[in-house]
This record gives C-alpha cells, sequence and structure tokens, in this order.
C-alpha cells in the first residue's frame, strides 16, 4: 500500500506542478524558519544545563528593602562564606567569586591579557570544568597557586606542562600554575580563562570583612534532598541577625535558571531572555500552522480536480480509511521533501543568524537529535496539513460526483475563508510588532540622556598608567593633541555605575526610616564638563580649590530623597568626608531605560579612578584613536591598547532588544511570504473558477477595473477582517511588552494605519496578477465552448 501511496502522491505532483511546488516551497520556508527559531530556544535553553548536579546548585541572592523600594542583588557580604558553611548543615559546598576581571600575565618576556575570576576554595567542586593537568581536590586553597583554561595554557607554554610553571600577574606578583581545566563550553554563562585564589584578593579588600557590605557574588551547591525553597525561609533573615540594621532578606535562586530569568521586579523573577525564548517559540508554531493552513487551502480548493478520482476509486471498492491513508501518505511524502530541502537550507543559514545573533547555533544532520527534530517537524506538519484535506476529500459521494453534480458545501468554503482569515490575524499581528519594536528602539537611540555620549572615548586606567603621575602626564599629553578637547578620569563609565551605598552618604535629619541606595561615581575634575552635563544650581568641581574632595554634586533624585528644604551647600558626610552639596546636575540615565533614574551622588576621587574619559572634537577620529595608541604603547608598553565609544556601548545595553527586533523583521517578512504564497494559490484557483463569469461580464460592458475589483474583494474582506481581529491582540501584547521599559513610547494609531496599508498592499498586489490576466483574457476562448 505504501509503494502505491508514492506513486500515486508523485503522479499527482507532476499533473499538478504548479500547485505542488506552491506547496512545497511553503512548506519548506516554514519549516526552515521554524527550525531555525528551535534551535535558537534549543541554544538558550541549554545555557548551564551542563553542570553535574545543576538541579543542587544555586546562586546566593539578596532582597534589599530601601522605604519600600525593593533592589534584588547577586552581591554578598564578605562573612557570609564561612558563617554558612559553618552554621547550615544543608550547605555542601559554598564559593564566592568575582564578577568578570582582567589581568595581565607575564612570561618569558612576553604578555597576555586575560577575563577571569577570583574564586574561592568550593568553586572546582561546584561547577563542571574537567581537569587535563592537576585535580580538583585542593584547588585554589593556596595563595599564591591559580588555575588556567585549556586555551589560556596554549597561548602561553604551547604543548609543555604548565603545572609548576610561573606566571606573573600584573600588580598582584608571581603565581604558580597548580591545574589547567577544560574551556568552558559555548553554553557556558560563565566564562573564565583563569581562576586565582580568593584568599590574598580578600586580605588586600578589608571591606569584604564587613558584614554591611556587598561586593562579591556566592554560589552554593546544597546537599542531596535538600528542598531549597524551605531552606530560604531558614536563611530569609540570616544577615540581619549579624548585622544589626540591615535591609537584606537573603534567598538562592537555582543556577540553572539565573541566565533565562536574570530579571527581578519586587524582589521576584520578572522577565528576562525566557520572555524572547517564549515569544520565538510561538513565533515558529505560527509560522508552521500558517504553512499548514496553506497546504489545506490549496488541497481542498483543488478539491473539485480529484472528485472523480475519489468517486471512482470508492466504486470500485476503496474505503473512506483508505482514501484518507492515500491522502495523508500524499501530505506527509511532500512535507518530507520539504524537511529535507529544509535542512539543507537550514545548513546555509545557520552561519548567517550566528553572526546576526553573535550566537554559537549549529546543525548537521549527523547530529541524531536535530534531524530527528527536523524529520519530526516534517512528520508533524505532513500530518496536520493533510489530515482536513484527507478527510474533506475522502467524503465525497461517488453518486454526485460521477454524475457530475457534485459541488463543494458552503461550510468548506467557510472553513477556507476562516483559515485565510487566521493567517492574516497571525501576519498582521507580526507587522503591528515589528513596527512597535523598530519605533522602541528609535526612541531608545535618540533618547536624550542628559549627557552627550557622541564623540567620547574611554579607555581603562591600568599598569603604569594606574599612578596619578602618570595619569596626570597622560591626560596632559592627550590635550596636546588637537582632535581632543577635554579628559578626565571615572571610577566607571556614565552607563555602567556599578557601585552604591546605603550608608554611607548621610546628613542632618536623616532618619533611619529614610534608607535609599544611592549610586555613587567617583570622578576627577571636568568629568561634568567632558560629559556636557547640565549643572541647574551650584557649580562644577572647581580645580582651584582642593577642599572639593570633601564635597559632592548630586542628581535631582539625591535632591528629592533627602527631603531638606535646600539641598544645595547642605553639610553632609560621605564616606569618611565631611563636606557639603556644591551642586545639583540635572537627572541623567547612568542605566538601560528599563530602569528609572535612581539617585545618584558625584564625588572628586580621581585616586579610585578606574577610566581614562576623553571628548574627541569630530573632525578626525582616526588620528585621534591613533595618537591615543601611540601615547598608550609608549606609557604602558606591557599592556595592549584597548578603548571604547561611549555610544557604542549604550547601544550594547540594548543589544537584547535589537536583535529581538531584526529577528522580529525576518521572521515577520517570512510568515507574510508564505501567506503571500498560499494567497497566490487561491487566487489563481478563484481566477480559473471564475473564468467564464468574467467572459460573460466582458461581453456585457464591463471594465477592466471593475472585473480586478470584483475579483479582488473576497479576499480584501478576509484581510480587513484578520486586521480587525489582529490590531487589539497586539496592541494588548505589545504595550505589555513595553512595560518593560521605564521610558517608553506610546503605541499611535498610525503603526496600525501602516501595517493595516502594508496588507492590503500586499494583498492586492498579490492577488491582482491573477485578476488582471482573469480580466485581460479574450472572452471568445473563455466561452468557446458554452
Amino acid at each position: 500500500m505504501l509503494q502505491t501511496i508514492i506513486k500515486t502522491a508523485l503522479r499527482i505532483f507532476w499533473k499538478e506542478r504548479a500547485y505542488a511546488f506552491l506547496n512545497v516551497l511553503g512548506l519548506t520556508v516554514g519549516i526552515t524558519a521554524s527550525m531555525l527559531l528551535f534551535l535558537y530556544v534549543q541554544s538558550e535553553r541549554s545555557v548551564d544545563q551542563f553542570h553535574q548536579d545543576i538541579d543542587r546548585i544555586y546562586q546566593v541572592m539578596e532582597n534589599q528593602d530601601y522605604s519600600g523600594t525593593i533592589f534584588t542583588t547577586s552581591a554578598n557580604p564578605g562573612p557570609l562564606k564561612d558563617a554558612l558553611k559553618a552554621e547550615m548543615p544543608e550547605v555542601e559546598y559554598f564559593s564566592q567569586l568575582t564578577w568578570e576581571q582582567e589581568r595581565l600575565f607575564l612570561h618569558n618576556g612576553q604578555s597576555f591579557k586575560e577575563r577571569g575570576r577570583v574564586a574561592s576554595e568550593d568553586f572546582f567542586h561546584i561547577f563542571s570544568n574537567e581537569f587535563i593537568e592537576g585535580t580538583r581536590e585542593n584547588s585554589l586553597t593556596e595563595p599564591s597557586v591559580l588555575y588556567l583554561s585549556k586555551s589560556l595554557k596554549e597561548r602561553i607554554f604551547g604543548q609543555e606542562p604548565a603545572i609548576g610553571q610561573t606566571l606573573t600577574v600584573n600588580g598582584w606578583g608571581e603565581y604558580k600554575v597548580g591545574g589547567v581545566y577544560e574551556d568552558a563550553p559555548l553554553n557556558a554563562s560563565l566564562k573564565f580563562d583563569f581562576v586565582l585564589p580568593y584568599a590574598p584578593w580578600g586580605e588586600r579588600n578589608a571591606w569584604l570583612q564587613d558584614w554591611g557590605n556587598n561586593g562579591i557574588r556566592g554560589v552554593v551547591k546544597l546537599q542531596a534532598g535538600v528542598d531549597y525553597q524551605e531552606f530560604n525561609k531558614k536563611i530569609k533573615g540570616y544577615v540581619k541577625e549579624k548585622n544589626e540594621g540591615s535591609v537584606v532578606d537573603l534567598f538562592l535562586f537555582p543556577f540553572k535558571d539565573m541566565y533565562l530569568k536574570e530579571s527581578f521586579e519586587n524582589g521576584k523573577a520578572s522577565g528576562g531572555r525566557i520572555v524572547y525564548v517564549r515569544l520565538f517559540s510561538i513565533v515558529a508554531v505560527f509560522i508552521l500552522v500558517i504553512a499548514c493552513i496553506n497546504f489545506m487551502n490549496l488541497a481542498t480548493a483543488r478539491s473539485t480536480k480529484r472528485a472523480k478520482e475519489v468517486g471512482v476509486k470508492k466504486v470500485v471498492g476503496s474505503s473512506r480509511r483508505q482514501l484518507v491513508f492515500q491522502f495523508i501518505g500524499e501530505s506527509v511524502l511532500m512535507s518530507i521533501i520539504s524537511a529535507i530541502l529544509s535542512g539543507l537550507l537550514v545548513a546555509l543559514l545557520v552561519p548567517s543568524l550566528n553572526e546576526l545573533i553573535n550566537g554559537h547555533l549549529s546543525f548537521n544532520f549527523e547530529n541524531i537529535n536535530q534531524l530527528a527534530l527536523l524529520l519530526g517537524l516534517g512528520l508533524v506538519v505532513g500530518v496536520l496539513a493533510g489530515s482536513y484535506p484527507a478527510v474533506f476529500l475522502s467524503g465525497f459521494k461517488p453518486v454526485s460526483v460521477l454524475k457530475g453534480s457534485f459541488k463543494t458545501s458552503g461550510w468548506s468554503n467557510g472553513l477556507r475563508k476562516g483559515l485565510v482569515i487566521v493567517q492574516f490575524v497571525i501576519s498582521t499581528f507580526l507587522i503591528i510588532s515589528t513596527l512597535v519594536i523598530h519605533e522602541q528602539m528609535e526612541f531608545v537611540k535618540n533618547k536624550n540622556l542628559g549627557y552627550n555620549k557622541e564623540n567620547i572615548v574611554y579607555l581603562p586606567i591600568e599598569g603604569d598608567l594606574a599612578s596619578e603621575e602618570s595619569a596626570r602626564l597622560f591626560m596632559a599629553r592627550v590635550l596636546d593633541n588637537p582632535n581632543f578637547s577635554n579628559i578626565t578620569v571615572s571610577s566607571n563609565t556614565p552607563i555602567n555605575i556599578g557601585s552604591s551605598t546605603s550608608g554611607g552618604y548621610r546628613w542632618e535629619g536623616k532618619t533611619e526610616e529614610n534608607e535609599t541606595l544611592f549610586n555613587v561615581l567617583q570622578v576627577g575634575h571636568n568629568f561634568i564638563e567632558t560629559l556636557n552635563m547640565e549643572i541647574i544650581e551650584g557649580r562644577s568641581f572647581d580645580p582651584n580649590l582642593a577642599t572639593d574632595s570633601l564635597h559632592v554634586i548630586i542628581n535631582e533624585q539625591t535632591a528629592k530623597a533627602m527631603n531638606v528644604e535646600n539641598p544645595l551647600n547642605y553639610p553632609i558626610t560621605f564616606w569618611g568626608r565631611t563636606g557639603k552639596v556644591i551642586g545639583i546636575v540635572k537627572d541623567f540615565h547612568f542605566s538601560s531605560l528599563h530602569q528609572s533614574i535612581d539617585p545618584i551622588v558625584i564625588s572628586l576621587r580621581p585616586e579610585n579612578a578606574s577610566y581614562f574619559i576623553a571628548k574627541m572634537d569630530g573632525g578626525n577620529t582616526q588620528a585621534g584613536i591613533e595618537y591615543l595608541e601611540n601615547l598608550a604603547k609608549e606609557m604602558n608598553p606591557n599592556y595592549p591598547f584597548t578603548y571604547n565609544f561611549l555610544d557604542e556601548s549604550y547601544e550594547n545595553l540594548y543589544r537584547g532588544e535589537t536583535t529581538i527586533g531584526l529577528l522580529a523583521n525576518y521572521f515577520s517578512g517570512i510568515a507574510i511570504f508564505i501567506s503571500l504564497l498560499g494567497l497566490f494559490g487561491l487566487a489563481s484557483f478563484a481566477a480559473e473558477q471564475r473564468i467564464k463569469e468574467i467572459g460573460i461580464r466582458k461581453v456585457l460592458g464591463a471594465s477592466l477595473g471593475s472585473l480586478m475589483l470584483i475579483m479582488s474583494k473576497s479576499f480584501l474582506v478576509l484581510v480587513g477582517i484578520g486586521f480587525v481581529i489582529a490590531a487589539p491582540l497586539s496592541n494588548w501584547f505589545m504595550n505589555d511588552w513595553l512595560n518593560g521599559f521605564e521610558y517608553r513610547i506610546a503605541i499611535g494609531t498610525v503603526v496600525f494605519v501602516l501595517a493595516g496599508a502594508a496588507a492590503l498592499f500586499i494583498t492586492v498586489l498579490t492577488v491582482s496578477y491573477h485578476a488582471l490576466k482573469a480580466a485581460s483574457t479574450n472572452p471568445v476562448k473563455s466561452l468557446r465552448y458554452e
């Protein structure tokens, strides 16, 4: 029977080549797009899942309550590790680690600048990095022994054994290599080319011993069988017990979920990458649905072509079940052919998709799981797409068919129209969503941040430039070049403050109830001027006044938080220095527009700076960068020259949303293309069915325009109904997405007008070809047999 089904299917495909081509093209494009999206979703969901005992690994988190505003962070107090390990038997391992750091390694006259972590002794007992040299036992317990990734070891030592070799870590002294581990896989969120022992770093940072400071991350592995939610109840007030007056509630969050659910709101996980994973899963299903609808519509629309075949087969003894199997078999065969073609397209498109999303997706026919997914999609789509046509076609009554009195029912025509409406609901929804995402991204790019981000270049203060004398000389020589108009130093860039305090900023009248988290920026002279910030009251730091090192500049939000009549010149104490507020700067955005502007304190402490920030005049950027590079190599020869532009770093804050916008553009276009393929086929069939009607109307004097309107009207009505349904759905969905931004656009009517016009235009364009062809046909040809 299978052989018969295949032969019949191939014969039908050849006889109806045009429609077979449309179906294969629609299914191929649909399966390709869905497969690419599923690969993306699969890649995102696989992040960090490779660690052994991943269900027992947790990130240590804090909810900090500042006068009812809850701030969630993964930063913890330094003493927490030893205390929890000693007092909580549920904890098997606890490792503290820093955020990513850059360090310069020197060996045999060569320098290597790499990114890694500082971590405490349980690190390699929690994370599953296989050792190539050495073992994880007793790792990170010796203060002068470090560990390298395989790739870094090979860059430094080549194929020689690394164990026992000595490296100089610039500024930190000499270290011996205690082990070499496999590089973190591509689906790891935590990557590191080196791991340095925590003990010496902790000794150099005395503030880590204070329960009131949060500056280190913690990861725990619980004992087998421990319920982490019950454990969270036990440790919730633990920091408050150790530190009177603390605002911290401690909790553990599954490490396997951190990558996808990293966003928190009011102390609970809210959004993050998981939103886009779910979104693209839905889009993938939508695209498959559209492709299936195309197949159903084209199959049932051409039912009259196969009516006699069904009638004859029933007369000679074929059962309805056999006919159902035949039609579903044809559908599955066509879908499997499409799936194989899709596999070839996916293999070709994956590199381009990786470049677009900066990802590491891969596809290979030799990968059993991926091949099974591809063929599984083909099989599912084939069965779903062919099920309704199979039931519909197999239900024809042979008597009616063979008498020539067979007509398709109004019900089937209505269902076909309903399926077209569903297609355009999805397509219009995607068009509107794409337009809204584009508008929001343009709003973000052009938003006035409260400072000038254009032509601002920044580079790290490190190595020989870290001394105050060298830093001053470097800045003086930068200003000797006409391509630079100003330069300053700062502890952080304006878009990544990363430092904050609550009790460190105090003023007369501050109450215990007034607990506010103040962001902190430590800068040099000319910081305000370099970034062209607006001082609304008071003044900037004066290079001629040594006492300004005691004073601070605040933003409008800090002025409100202080709740005093006039904050300007108000006495304050900030991190051990007593001074006053000498200036109030207009609020500026120092994080993404997802977040509101928070209070910030700007202090004149250039000795704590980590970056040079220079203003270029925009005349000859390339010459300016070359000058910086030559100067940096001259004054800091051991360190490679690195720099960034502030506007590019700002755009990187929205890389995820920008990527999502691009993907939405491409896959919305694909969904629309598939819908139009089906519409093209239906328009062709409709023109074929009404060719005699058109001939009669032409004989009676109908104009070309009126005939095209008659042919197009029914399709335009369907598109209009689809728009009416899609508009409120997309409005609700996109408003929910926009609510993730503290600063956002309002969805205007222009978006819906553009989307509706686009849907109507592409429909008219698609249908008009067949309408024009039918209306232009000589009526003599269409009526010759009447």
